[in-house]
């Protein structure tokens, strides 16, 4: 018979998570003053990658030493951080830190489309198509695509919002299908994937960025923000939580960040809220919620399904 862990094992790194995740909106916006997309990626994945190799030699633990790893772990650094994180800090140099957070939540939608393309042996179930269909409402519910060119949104930084999920969904596939496979522990290529994307963001900083012309400390801290415990300290986090309470537990921050990513933009930001992104953002929480076949009564009733 197992039982749950206690509350202080894993309640403390969801609520970080949730609040590192969410908040990173705001701070890319605030980022974004001064530094260009590319920049603020390079920032934000370089630091990253620096406090994770920092954690692995404090565990004694070793990078990949094979050239199939580091050429997944350079696919997968791409799809995870290098154009993901490029495209949401273009997106909101457009739109409000509101509306890319809330979209955020529609990656595992993405990620069920995926699994029903490229693993054709996953049985989709009827509440997962309905997720998949309830979600994409909820995304254009979320952008007010019934007011057209009045909707006030650029369009070319929607698709880039959208773009973004599509890589994080593909991401989660690509390292279920090429990753696990190869058999390192999470915390090994987790720190190859940041390293192998901050070696590509640095190259394309070099080709298409300049120097800004003025820097101040509200962009240098919200970098350092972002890097350290936005992408460097998440990433372990989120295999603690879901060793210690399950995946789908570990899923759920998907529920808390939309809100904290909202409720920082309103406040800090004075960002406006149109009365139909709510209703968008349940729409998509719910599909996500039929996707990932979350109950929540019974999330917590047993130990986590992965043993890094």
């Amino acid at each position: 018979m197992t039982t749950s862990p206690p509350l202080k094992t894993w309640l403390p790194s969801w609520i970080f998570l949730s609040v590192a995740w969410g908040i990173s909106f705001y701070f890319i916006k605030i980022a974004g003053s001064n530094f260009s997309p590319l920049q603020i990626a390079f920032g934000r994945v370089g630091l990253g990658a620096l406090t994770v190799l920092m954690i692995l030699l404090i565990m004694k633990r070793k990078l990949p030493n094979t050239k199939k790893a580091w050429v997944r772990a350079n696919i997968a650094g791409f799809l995870q951080h290098t154009a993901p994180f490029t495209l949401v800090a273009y997106a909101e140099t457009q739109l409000t830190s509101i509306l890319a957070g809330i979209a955020m939540a529609a990656t595992p939608i993405w990620t069920a489309l995926f699994s029903m393309a490229f693993i054709p042996k996953d049985k989709i179930s009827r509440n997962e198509y309905l997720g998949v269909i309830t979600g994409f409402v909820g995304v254009l519910v979320l952008i007010g695509v019934w007011e057209g060119s009045n909707s006030g949104y650029n369009l070319v930084a929607v698709i880039a919002v959208i773009l973004a999920t599509t890589c994080y969904g593909a991401a989660v596939i690509y390292t279920r299908a090429k990753v696990t496979e190869l058999g390192f522990t999470p915390l090994s290529f987790i720190s190859a994937q940041l390293s192998a994307s901050t070696i590509q963001l640095l190259i394309l900083c070099l080709l298409f960025t300049s120097i800004p012309s003025e820097v101040n400390s509200s962009s240098i801290w919200a970098i350092v923000i972002l890097g350290v415990f936005s992408t460097g300290l998440a990433f372990p986090l989120v295999y603690k939580i879901i060793r210690d309470v399950g995946s789908l537990a570990a899923a759920t921050i998907t529920y808390a960040s939309p809100i904290v990513s909202t409720i920082a933009g309103v406040i800090f930001l004075k960002e406006g809220l149109s009365w139909y992104q709510p209703i968008g953002a349940i729409l998509i929480l719910y599909g996500v919620s039929l996707v990932q076949g979350i109950n929540f009564s019974k999330m917590w009733s047993r130990r986590g399904d992965l043993n890094p």
